[in-house]
């Protein structure tokens, strides 16, 4: 059952931009960057009242043109009105007052300041224009987490959130300014089913209230069930407008990437007889545990579990990013306890973590030095003295191992694609050649071309023997690579799937008891209880 959306109180200080009203028309936009056009659309309406899925592969123009709409990107040609008004070259600040707001994948927010100071950056109330009312302050931050049902301190510094609360504050923000045009850019890229349909119920509801809500995602089983319409863009142009009836996951999927793309993947039977590359017995630290687990060469384990629950928690702990207060963990066969991240590489085990751009990557580094970071003693004269020739060689060779598009090794990390980073961070842990590959949210924000690379990626590795644990919010993508399922609730296994088992069903009745007599109601307030645990643990008490 879908969830309703509360609206914004009145007390969030919202610009009563929603007042503005209309459709959002494109008409002979176009846009280039140097020789190559990134976007050019004939004609395309988002009309009030709709939700339209914008989808297409990465580099496909959309990011192009929600700039072009929220302001941000000034097209080389055409207009764009927002209920008859045009937006012109106003950029930001006028798309704002004809009432767009955006949700934004990259998460602009300030980790430095508080809940409360993101959410109101810019509109702080003030008591005779001198001093800051932080008891209004305080009460429209409240009004806009509870709109999206997120229980965080309102003084918790923003850098101490999990990435899916900052997913949703972004939403939060974006809704405290009453918007009329909604952009939700991935905004459940990082969230679990509850916490998505939660995101989703918000879209409907701002759509039914008579607001143009624009979704753009990766997630087709989430887009086809929340849009009235799907736009398709495939290298800069509209190429299909689609009804929900017209959109299979198939049609989407062909017209997206202009060729077919495998669905389904064959597992096949694991030795049983094999011993554990991996175990943890009574493992416990950082708000987790005990936790028993184990597993075999060749196998992918995947870890279900609402926000909160500590999916990451655990791989951070095996990694040698947390310290553990008890337990054991033995890796092929000998005991290990790493003291740092530095001994978990050393001794066989690599990370790609959940973040890439934050937690994995040096973006304004090049490829090369991004790829044999964590190979470079191997590739040094003496442990001391790098070989550039042995270096290079190595970066060209994990760029091709892991199908990363690029010009050259030399140009920064920053210029790659979403899926072009993500296969670059998983090259770089494939050239360790470890024992145990940790894997958080592999596939976040990438299309669904990069994301079956990224699925024959982990086949290859399996395939010759490595472990794999495997943290995801997206079912679909545990039940389609994954041998064995463990779910996760308050830090604890509560329940493992063998294959024969799987379902949706049975993973989000496990992440929240209270499922299985009460129905989706309770689990979604179950969702955000686990959240609330999630925030204490991590951030700073009021």
């Amino acid at each position: 059952m879908p969830t309703t959306a509360r609206s914004a109180p009145a007390d969030t200080l919202g610009a009563g931009a929603a007042d503005t009203g209309g459709d959002v028309v494109l008409a002979g936009v176009r846009k280039s960057y140097g020789p190559v056009v990134v976007l050019s659309v004939e004609r395309l309406v988002f009309r009030a009242g709709e939700v339209v899925a914008l989808v297409g592969e990465n580099g496909a123009g959309k990011s192009t043109m929600m700039g072009v709409i929220s302001g941000s990107v000034i097209p080389d040609a055409g207009s764009v009105t927002i209920g008859g008004q045009t937006l012109g070259h106003g950029g930001p600040l006028r798309s704002q007052e004809l009432g767009v707001a955006m949700v934004s994948q990259e998460f602009p927010l300030v980790g430095e300041l508080t809940v409360r100071e993101n959410l109101l950056l810019g509109r702080r109330p003030s008591r005779r224009r001198v001093l800051v009312d932080w008891p209004a302050i305080d009460r429209a931050a409240r009004g806009m987490l509870g709109a999206v049902d997120l229980d965080v301190p309102t003084r918790a510094k923003v850098g101490s959130l999990s990435v899916a609360q900052r997913q949703l504050l972004e939403v939060a923000k974006a809704l405290g300014r009453r918007p009329h045009v909604l952009i939700l850019d991935e905004p459940t890229s990082a969230l679990g089913p509850l916490e998505s349909e939660r995101v989703l119920g918000i879209a409907r509801a701002h759509a039914r209230a008579g607001g143009v809500v624009v979704f753009v995602g990766h997630r087709l089983h989430e887009v086809r069930s929340v849009a009235d319409r799907l736009v398709v863009l495939r290298n800069g142009s509209l190429v299909a407008d689609l009804t929900p009836d017209e959109a299979s996951e198939t049609r989407l999927v062909r017209e997206m990437v202009g060729r077919e793309v495998t669905v389904e993947r064959e597992q096949r039977p694991l030795d049983d007889k094999a011993a554990p590359a991996f175990e943890a017995i009574g493992l416990t630290g950082h708000g987790v545990g005990p936790i028993d687990l184990s597993v075999r060469p060749g196998e992918v384990v995947g870890v279900a579990g609402l926000m909160g629950s500590g999916r990451s928690h655990l791989l951070h702990l095996v990694m040698g990013a947390k310290p553990v207060v008890s337990g054991s963990m033995r890796l092929g066969g000998a005991d290990y306890r790493p003291a740092s991240t530095l001994d978990a590489v050393d001794a066989g085990v690599g990370l790609v973590p959940e973040d890439r751009k934050v937690q994995a990557l040096m973006l304004d580094s090049s490829i090369r030095w991004n790829g044999t970071v964590a190979v470079l003693p191997r590739l040094a004269r003496f442990r001391a003295l790098l070989r550039p020739r042995a270096d290079k060689e190595e970066a060209e060779r994990i760029v091709r191992a892991a199908r990363v598009r690029c010009r050259t090794v030399e140009q920064p990390a920053r210029s790659l694609s979403g899926g072009n980073q993500q296969r670059l961070v998983f090259g770089r842990w494939m050239a360790t050649s470890p024992r145990l590959l940790l894997l958080d949210e592999p596939t976040r924000g990438v299309d669904v071309g990069a994301k079956d690379e990224i699925y024959h990626l982990i086949d290859e590795q399996r395939r010759r023997g490595m472990a794999i644990v495997v943290v995801s919010s997206e079912l679909e993508e545990l039940l389609q690579i994954c041998h064995r399922i463990v779910v996760m609730r308050h830090g604890r296994i509560a329940q493992t799937l063998q294959r024969e088992e799987f379902s949706k069903e049975r993973i989000i009745a496990a992440a929240a008891t209270e499922m299985r007599t009460t129905g989706t109601a309770t689990a979604t307030r179950a969702a955000t209880t686990t959240g609330s645990a999630g925030a204490e643990e991590e951030a700073v008490a009021e």
